[in-house]
Parts: structure tokens; sequence; C-alpha cells
């Protein structure tokens, strides 16, 4: 399955898919289980619970139990052994929340294995099926606290001097559901980025730089960006709320937001061929995330900036749509002569199909070429590469 396919189904595709785990029983045996529908899966039972109090005034009466097999918490709004009577309030639940509409069926006792997909053929046939593949990103639920099982603690290993143990909890303003995100790591003594780190991962760091001062910057294309300056030796001294230490781990929370109308964001990880219109493979990481930012906002429209280093004209490669080879210079390409605010205007309609071959639809998104007329820095610069970027200006979100 290709980068962007997972991305578009996102969690729910990735349960879904999970057929494969090896038991000694049966999965008939677990045909007498409870099915759930289950509205959200966290890593830390505090995002759980505010994720169930967000919805609340939805109405439902949530509860969460903990997934020992796959170390999750999960929130879930309804369960019955009938499964017919659990498929159909998820689809009720997804009809009337477009912001549930990742959510998803469980049958087991919390040790063990998902639906499986052969179950789930027979279970979705029909058009009840297509609701299943046009899935998004987001989900909610409500609040009642009934753990089954509380995780074990493992042991953790001793840390070595000058060594830290740091946990970034990192979940959505709107509705505390956790995200995913990578943080840059920055040296304040020294100026000195160190190892780029991800949320929801205990990691280790060790800065060496006789203080122990840190700043962490949140780096995740479509949400603003949030940071922290930390002290590692004394987390607390600052009394930040968002900071905590607990079990030798200093635990983190950032709340993120997304860019609002008329916000602008950079496609920094986004990457052009010299003289060409067509992408190189590394940039389909980010691609990925204006794709889930689009996707979790259904009536967003965006406006898609191109801009080089400078207004030379000469020959550009750029995109033939009989062919679609975004990231790849041995494609049917066209080929021109074209000035600079071409070649810009072309990388942005490269974007703009990219989208569209993903299925976002053409009215949502407009395109604009600059050439080097809104440069950064000057086109003779160290630092002249920054000008050669594509931008994402957000004209409406709902």
């Amino acid at each position: 399955m290709s980068v962007s396919r997972l991305y578009k189904y996102g969690l729910l595709s990735i349960l879904l898919s999970i057929s494969t785990y090896t038991f000694s029983q049966d999965f008939s045996a677990l045909k007498d289980n409870e099915c759930y529908v289950v509205l959200g899966a966290f890593n830390l039972e505090k995002n759980a619970v505010a994720f169930s109090n967000s919805i609340v005034p939805l109405g439902y009466d949530a509860q969460y139990k903990y997934n020992s097999d796959r170390s999750l918490y999960y929130v879930y709004s309804f369960s019955s052994k009938d499964r017919e009577s659990a498929k159909k309030k998820l689809f009720s639940i997804r009809d009337k929340h477009s912001d549930m509409s990742d959510s998803w069926l469980y049958a087991g006792n919390f040790k063990g294995p998902h639906i499986t997909s052969e179950e789930w053929a027979s279970m979705l046939a029909g058009p009840e099926k297509a609701v299943i593949e046009e899935a998004v990103d987001n989900t909610e639920s409500v609040a009642e606290k009934e753990v089954v099982e509380e995780p074990v603690k493992e042991e953790k290993a001793a840390l070595e001097t000058g060594a830290f143990r740091v946990y970034l909890n990192t979940v959505k303003a709107t509705n505390q559901r956790e995200i995913s995100a990578d943080f840059k790591v920055i040296d304040l003594e020294r100026e000195k980025q160190l190892s780029p780190i991800k949320s929801h991962e205990e990691v280790i760091i060790k800065p060496k730089n006789g203080t122990n001062r840190i700043k962490l910057v949140s780096n995740i294309f479509g949400y603003k960006i949030e940071e922290l300056v930390l002290d590692l030796d004394e987390p607390l001294i600052d009394t930040d709320s968002r900071v905590e230490v607990k079990d030798n781990t200093i635990f983190i929370d950032f709340e993120l937001s997304k860019y609002k109308k008329g916000e602008f964001a950079v496609l920094w990880q986004v990457f052009f061929y010299r003289d060409a219109a067509i992408m190189k493979e590394e940039s389909v990481y980010e691609l990925n995330q204006l794709l889930g930012m689009m996707r979790d906002d259904d009536k967003m429209r965006i406006k898609i900036h191109g801009h080089t280093n400078g207004n030379s004209h000469g020959k550009v490669l750029h995109l033939d749509l009989d062919d679609k080879q975004f990231f790849s210079l041995n494609g049917s390409h066209n080929e021109d002569i074209a000035s600079a605010k071409k070649l810009s205007e072309y990388r942005a309609y490269t974007i703009q199909h990219w989208l569209m071959d993903q299925g976002i639809a053409e009215n949502r998104m407009e395109i604009v070429g600059w050439g080097g007329k809104k440069m950064l820095q000057d086109k003779h610069d160290d630092k002249a590469h920054q000008n050669v970027r594509v931008e994402i200006e957000v004209l409406e979100t709902s």
C-alpha cells in the first residue's frame, strides 16, 4: 500500500487490516465477545479521558478500556454481542458526525485480535462498504471510566549522567485527540540542532552542552508551531503547566492548533528537480501532511503559491497529465522554454494535480506562480535555497 493511500485511510484502515495475528485459538472462539464501536485509541489514559469529556455535549455515554494487546486505551460509545446492532450504531455515528468518520468496530476481549478482514468483507457488503472506504481522519467520544486491565509498568533502564528521558504528548487543541508530530531539538548554548524526536514515544536526550537547556519546536505541516524552552536539570523550575515529571520521565503536553483563514504555511520538505516542476520522492511525507489537512476539513480551500530563486528564463520540464510521473524525471514530461514565473506556476500545478490524484476536488484549490518576485534571501546568499519554496495559503475553513 502506498504512503498516500495508507494516510488516506488512517488509523481505521490500519486497524481493519490487522488480520495476521498468530493465536492458538481460532477466531470463531471470539464470536461471543462484545462488539465495540470504538471512537478513538490513545497512548495515555489522560488523553482518553479528555477526549471523552470533549464530546459529552453530544450526548454519548462513552467508556474506555485498556487494550493490553496493542497498549492503547480504546474509547467506545456502544457495545453489543449483536454484530448487526453494533454495525448500525457505527454507521449512525459516522453519518451524524463527520469528525467521527474513522470510528471502527472491535470484537474481542481487549487482549486479542480485531475483527478479521474476511469478516469485515462479509459485514460491509453493498453501499455501507463505500462509507468505510471513504473514511477520513478524526474521531470523538464520551466519559465513563471502565478499565479492564491496567497497563503493566516496565522497569526502565537507569539513565547515564547527562541523559534525560522525555515524552512529548501532542494532541489536537479542538478535541484532545492524539496526533503524531516531529520536534526539532535546539541546543540553546551552542545554537545547534540536535537529532529530531517524535511525539508519543519515550526518547533519550543528551545535550552535553554544560547547562542542559534546550528548546523544543513542533514540526508538523498544517499546524502552528509550538515552542518550549526547557531546563532538563530542573524541568519544573518555570512552573509551566505543560510539564510534569513522573517515574523519572519528563512529560510535556502540546496542544496543536491548525492554520486559519488568511494564514500561510511553507512546504519546506517538498523538493523539485532543478529546472523542473517534478518533485523528488522525499517530498511524499510532507505532501501527505498537506493531504491530511485537506481531508481533515472538507470545507478547506487553499491557494498554492510557487516561488523560485531569481527570474531567469530557460528550458523546463513540467507535468504531462497523461503520464502523471510526479516524482520521476523518466516520465513523458512536457518541455518548454519558460520564465521563472511560469516554472513556479508549473510547480504549484504539479502539487495541485497530485492532490487531485488523491481525491481532493479541483475547486478547493487555486494556484499562482511568483517566480523570484517574493524572495526571502538574496539569490547569491548561502540561504538562497529558501527562495525555492511552495507556500500554502488557507482561503477558507469550516
